[in-house]
């Protein structure tokens, strides 16, 4: 089954990616993106860290990459899977 991915960046989210390119580029976080969907979603043996959030927050899911911390939510249905990134930032400030 094929899925198509859509990934919308929020405004924190570029924002951040603006005045941090040094940590961290857009590239980079589509690439982490991309692994998150196919370890998550296609069961793939990919090396990456994320976790589910828990409560109200259950379509929300952690990204971790050093001390970066993107927030990503999943909107999934049958065809497409919608990745908002609300919120990139360090720990302890995200």
């Amino acid at each position: 089954m094929t899925k198509k991915i859509k990934i919308t960046y929020l405004r924190g989210a570029t924002k951040f990616l603006k005045k941090n390119s040094s940590v961290i580029t857009e590239n980079e976080v589509d690439m982490l993106i991309i692994k998150f969907v196919k370890k998550r979603f296609f069961g793939a043996d990919i090396n990456i860290d994320y976790k589910q959030m828990s409560g109200k927050l259950k379509s929300f899911y952690r990204i971790r990459r050093g001390k970066i911390r993107i927030i990503v939510e999943v909107v999934d249905d049958e065809i497409i899977i919608e990745i908002i990134i609300n919120d990139i930032g360090i720990r302890g400030d995200i």
